[in-house]
């Protein structure tokens, strides 16, 4: 897993409204040029935090990635940490 680039999307869509309006228009354009794997394009493209979790995304940049990318329709962070907590806690190691 290439830990350092989805973090990097991620940071870009939460420090950059720009960025984050580009990811929402068209997520699949928006990762296209990224050096990802098909996983890690795939649940970016589709905000599956859920897997980004497991393949170890940086946690703090994941809920803000979230509300970056789902904008109004991001999950309350109740339900956030919910889907999360049967997960235990990924190797966030580099």
């Amino acid at each position: 897993m290439s830990r350092y680039h989805v973090d990097k999307v991620m940071r870009e869509l939460i420090q950059d409204e720009a960025a984050a309006a580009a990811f929402r228009a068209d997520p699949a354009a928006y990762v296209a040029p990224r050096d990802l794997d098909p996983e890690e394009r795939a649940a970016l493209i589709a905000c599956d935090y859920r897997t980004l979790y497991r393949l170890g995304a940086h946690p703090f940049l994941l809920w803000g990635y979230v509300r970056a990318a789902q904008a109004e329709h991001a999950p309350e962070s109740r339900a956030y940490a919910d889907a999360l907590a049967p997960l235990g806690t990924p190797d966030f190691g580099t």
